[in-house]
């Protein structure tokens, strides 16, 4: 798998997560205090998150970082 598509992959996995606990992009960035930008690059795949960056996502999505970085989603 090249970058872009793991990066894409991430995003995607983000975005479906965070749906799916019912937060929406604002509360998100409000309850991590992060840039709304950044955030929104993230999910669409247009930026490397750092290994911490996504761990606080994931904490504040009430899962393991493991799970987060599982990537078995089929985008093609």
């Amino acid at each position: 798998m090249d970058d872009t598509s793991y990066l894409k992959k991430i995003g995607l996995k983000l975005k479906i997560l965070r749906s799916l606990k019912g937060f929406s992009q604002d509360e998100v960035v409000n309850k991590l205090n992060v840039d709304k930008s950044y955030y929104s690059k993230v999910e669409r795949g247009l930026t490397n998150p750092s290994i911490l960056y996504l761990k606080h996502v994931a904490e504040l999505l009430n899962v393991s970082l493991c799970e987060l970085l599982d990537l078995n989603i089929n985008l093609d």
